[in-house]
């Protein structure tokens, strides 16, 4: 088994995720799936250099997107989301079993609303 930390950090602060791969073959296989789902699948093997690296940040990204819009949220929430057995499932995905993967720990990106910002724009 291997663990892989997948980072994000276009913000002041950076996003991480570490996964560990429990069954390589369903793995590739997945990762080149993944990849080859979506429109652009040769640009994202010439820039990640494999299947494998561009189909786990396809899916790195949607981990992150569905944690940052769905606050409270842990791993065992975010595998059910994956898993079309429960009604749920994500287009262009498998459930994390199919994928031969585990998520050990994910970052939740939570907004304070102490941290919004309020300016009025106009007074009409």
């Amino acid at each position: 088994m291997r663990k892989l930390k997948l980072k994000h950090s276009s913000w002041d602060f950076d996003l991480e995720m570490v996964i560990t791969v429990l069954d390589e073959e369903k793995f590739q296989k997945e990762c080149k799936e993944i990849n080859q789902f979506w429109g652009g699948d040769d640009y994202r093997f010439n820039h990640h250099g494999s299947h494998e690296n561009a189909g786990l940040a396809l899916f790195a990204a949607e981990s992150f997107q569905q944690m940052a819009f769905n606050n409270f949220k842990d791993k065992k929430w975010l595998k059910d989301q994956f898993d079309w057995s429960k009604d749920n499932g994500v287009e262009g995905f498998p459930s994390f079993d199919n994928f031969g993967i585990e998520v050990n720990s994910i970052d939740t990106w939570f907004i304070e609303s102490d941290e919004i910002k309020i300016v009025e724009l106009s007074n009409d």
